[in-house]
């Protein structure tokens, strides 16, 4: 071979080497908040973004690049976002259009597509499901309920045990029930999130366990939280620090299911301020996101979104979420 060819084909070599090992170095599959793989800031064509109605009039508006009091937040909080509701004014952004796993808050979005369902007239809270399948997760420790195939529940039974207790199966019964399988109903949350301007995340499952292509940002949750607290049946659900209801079993035996909150706040396992009120909210926890919270707060009669993910703990998390209430007093 000419010495010339060969030549260029081992420093050809070298430089691909060089490359990959340059893209790969330090990156660990098990962590995708990389924060050089942010998601691109776009809105919706259909989003109307001035005059006095449009998205910035009614929406706290943060370009891409913004941090505001992220120094508070050490590198195992992976993002984190306060916004002043009355103002529309951001107060905290950490990582705002950083792609994060959004694990469990996932199911504010799958509850408003159901929600969306009632009003169309396409089913009823009193409507009675008759689960025809186990649902199975192929996952160690998956927050699941207790109903097997043959179970009987109303619509309005799983969206408290879907909201209040996280139960991933009742994601899926709905979602299967509403569209006929997963993969449809995953249609109409991307529908849904790109309707209000949550268009850098992506949606492939209803309950928001582990899936690479399954991810939100922190300003997108900011829009998710707060438009679910427009939905009456979601705020009335998110009051509640302890709920009953009954379902029946495979035989047609009333079987009586207690439930709490996940959040902290609400199962007083974490004392919240007494001037502060919790209007809507939801938690998501999984090896990939961390711990998750978020809500829209009232305190002193003022309204906030804050919403962190953190890797640590749920104590850590809890912590980072206190401090932010306190950043509303400056």
């Amino acid at each position: 071979m000419n010495k010339s060819i060969l030549f260029y084909l081992i420093s050809l070599c070298i430089c691909a080497a060089l490359f990959f090992g340059f893209y790969f170095d330090g990156k660990n599959f098990d962590d995708d908040y990389d924060v050089s793989v942010p998601a691109q800031v776009r809105y919706a064509s259909d989003i109307p973004l001035s005059g006095p109605s449009g998205f910035g009039s009614s929406h706290a508006v943060v370009p891409a690049g913004t941090n505001l009091n992220n120094s508070l937040f050490a590198d195992n909080t992976y993002a984190a976002i306060l916004v002043d509701n009355e103002s529309g004014e951001c107060l905290v952004a950490h990582n705002p259009h950083s792609r994060i796993y959004p694990a469990s808050m996932t199911k504010l979005v799958t509850a408003m597509v159901v929600c969306d369902e009632i009003a169309k007239g396409n089913l009823s809270l009193d409507d009675e499901i008759t689960i025809d399948h186990k649902i199975i997760f192929n996952e160690s420790g998956v927050m699941a309920s207790k109903l097997d195939a043959g179970c009987k529940i109303t619509v309005r039974n799983l969206m408290y045990g879907l909201l209040m207790k996280s139960y991933n199966d009742y994601a899926v019964i709905l979602a299967e029930h509403i569209s006929g399988s997963v993969e449809n109903f995953a249609v109409l949350m991307n529908q849904k999130a790109n309707a209000i301007g949550a268009t850098n995340s992506h949606f492939v499952n209803p309950h928001g366990l582990h899936d690479d292509e399954h991810y939100v940002t922190a300003y997108d949750m900011y829009l998710i939280v707060n438009e679910a607290y427009k939905y009456d049946l979601i705020r009335e659900i998110d009051s509640y620090r302890s709920f009953t209801y009954t379902y029946l079993d495979a035989a047609g035996n009333p079987v009586q299911a207690d439930i709490t909150p996940t959040n902290a706040f609400l199962a007083d396992r974490v004392t919240l301020p007494s001037n502060i009120t919790i209007k809507t909210w939801k938690t998501g926890t999984t090896h990939m996101a961390g711990r998750c919270l978020a809500m829209v707060i009232e305190i002193d009669d003022r309204d906030y979104t804050v919403m962190v993910a953190d890797s640590v703990s749920s104590e850590d998390l809890y912590n980072n979420v206190s401090m932010m209430f306190n950043l509303t007093n400056q």
